[in-house]
């Protein structure tokens, strides 16, 4: 008897051996794939407005010192408007962000200093992303932790995000969204970590993390709005204690908050201009984008709008599924993941729907309800493994759907790294550049020609090697083409522009976006 317990022992610790090497395996893969070709993938349009504005830079500073008619160099042009120099101090690029307060600071001061520390470059400014990334691995731990008490749901949540598509190619984007992922698991787990403890030092952690939040990402608000809703309907709508010390460290958080919030109330006219795009009208049926979006925080392989798409359809299915689940099972964990997701969720789908527009089809935009959803999963499927571990079919078919998730992820994050542009690129505006650029790097001594506006030449200059010259025009006067370059493109030009060029040259079309004048 005594040989058969150890023996049943011994295979117990094999086995749990073996699940944490395969634990391991998948944390290391999704690491990999953060830092993997961290600087081929195109530097869009997004990313460049960060470059201009840790540079101590506005579009409108940049277009009147640049768009004159005069050469400059790429080098120089990326050095000074894409990288902090001594030209604009920190004090610069305070007044920058300030001009564009839709974007709350810290990433931004963040990535200015680290620059400044490792040297200007897309790898570098990328790579802060990918190192603060990482630290959503413990704060998503520490969550699952408060919530359900269970390793097995922590480790499963850890090796969901790991390889998550959605969270790997964030990650790799010089963006706030890796820090405000980080902040959110932060945030709701000190929330529940102070209403367990119920004293006064957690809930001043709490209210610091409100703090960081809203320094981080100014729809961080919605996800506070849902603490407080959660803390409401948990103590029974009632002021106890623990909604008096939520008041106070919510006070708090907005307290430490309060500069930037005075900042962006004094600039509140740009606020509304710099965000008047998300009232454009969604190209394409709301529901299906929804769908689109949440299918790819799972399995990401570009997969289009397509109403016959089976991967929108089976993620929305495993989404309620597991949020049915999680519901039936752990109410109170229900109670707080459907807040975290519902209040954002209504604050985007709700004007869209009544006033038209397009801010809930942005998948980064709606990131606190895709986390909330894949907390929902873990539990699911951690539920589900640990429950049908003693019955053979059932255990089978949840293991081949975990492996269907897992298998899943790494091949999308495999196939995407490979490619210059993924959707989260803007891909309809930054698909050409890829063939431009080759095309003009190939010219022993080219000048590119152009007048559209600075957020879409950007990031074509961060490609383009120090060999090649930029004359950026703004008036309707152009200038003499200067004679010692000996090829000269266009690039993405104005029909009025590329006119006035064909009256006086011979101009060939290369392919979209790009010409090549003739010379005399």
């Amino acid at each position: 008897m005594t040989h058969i317990t150890l023996l049943n022992k011994s295979i117990k610790s094999q086995q749990k051996l073996n699940v944490a090497k395969f634990i391991a395996i998948i944390i290391a893969i999704g690491i990999f794939f953060r830092f993997y070709n961290l600087e081929q993938k195109t530097y869009w349009y997004d990313e460049t407005m960060t470059s201009v504005r840790i540079s101590g830079y506005v579009s409108p500073e940049l277009t009147n010192e640049v768009y004159n008619g005069e050469v400059i160099s790429i080098e120089n042009f990326l050095q000074t408007y894409q990288y902090p120099n001594d030209t604009r101090n920190l004090n610069d690029t305070i007044k920058a962000l300030a001009h564009n307060p839709e974007h709350s600071p810290l990433y931004y001061l963040m990535a200015r200093f680290w620059l400044q520390a490792t040297g200007n470059s897309i790898f570098n400014i990328r790579l802060l992303s990918a190192l603060i990334s990482l630290l959503a691995f413990p704060a998503i731990y520490w969550l699952t932790q408060e919530l359900f008490n269970s390793k097995l749901v922590s480790w499963v949540s850890v090796c969901l995000i790991a390889i998550s598509p959605f969270h790997v190619l964030y990650a790799q984007e010089a963006r706030e969204y890796s820090l405000w992922i980080v902040s959110i698991f932060v945030s709701c787990a000190a929330l529940l970590w102070a209403i367990r403890k119920k004293k006064i030092l957690p809930w001043i952690v709490y209210g610091t993390t409100v703090s960081l939040g809203l320094y981080t990402h100014p729809f961080s608000a919605f996800v506070f709005v849902g603490h407080g809703i959660y803390v409401l309907v948990s103590e029974n709508f009632r002021l106890t204690k623990a909604l008096k010390s939520y008041i106070f460290a919510s006070f708090l958080g907005i307290l430490l908050f309060l500069p930037w919030l005075l900042v962006a109330i004094e600039n509140f006219s740009n606020l509304l201009s710099n965000t008047d795009h998300v009232n454009r009208i969604a190209k394409g049926f709301l529901p299906i984008l929804w769908g689109l979006n949440l299918s790819r925080i799972f399995i990401d392989v570009n997969q289009g709008r397509s109403l016959f798409n089976p991967l929108t359809y089976l993620s929305l299915f495993l989404a309620l599924y597991a949020l049915y689940f999680l519901c039936k099972t752990v109410p109170k964990a229900g109670i707080f993941i459907i807040t975290l997701i519902g209040v954002i969720g209504l604050a985007l789908i709700v004007p869209d729907i009544i006033l038209s527009g397009r801010r809930s089809t942005i998948a980064r935009y709606a990131t606190p309800c895709l986390l909330g959803i894949q907390v929902a999963v873990s539990y699911l499927l951690a539920s589900k493994l640990r429950e049908k571990s003693n019955q053979k079919k059932g255990f089978k078919k949840w293991r081949n759907i975990v492996a269907v998730l897992i298998v899943g992820g790494i091949l999308s994050s495999a196939i995407s790294s490979q490619v210059p542009i993924w959707w989260n690129k803007g891909a309809f505006k930054t698909r050409h550049t890829p063939e431009a650029v080759s095309i003009i790097n190939q010219s022993e001594n080219p000048l590119v020609i152009s007048d559209i506006p600075p957020n879409e030449l950007l990031g074509l200059t961060h490609l383009l090697q120090n060999k090649v010259h930029l004359q950026l025009i703004s008036s309707a006067k152009i200038p003499q083409i200067p004679a010692s370059f000996e090829e000269v493109f266009i690039y993405r030009s104005s029909d009025e522009l590329l006119a006035k060029y064909q009256a006086q040259h011979n101009i060939d079309e290369i392919q979209p976006f790009l010409w090549r004048v003739k010379k005399i």
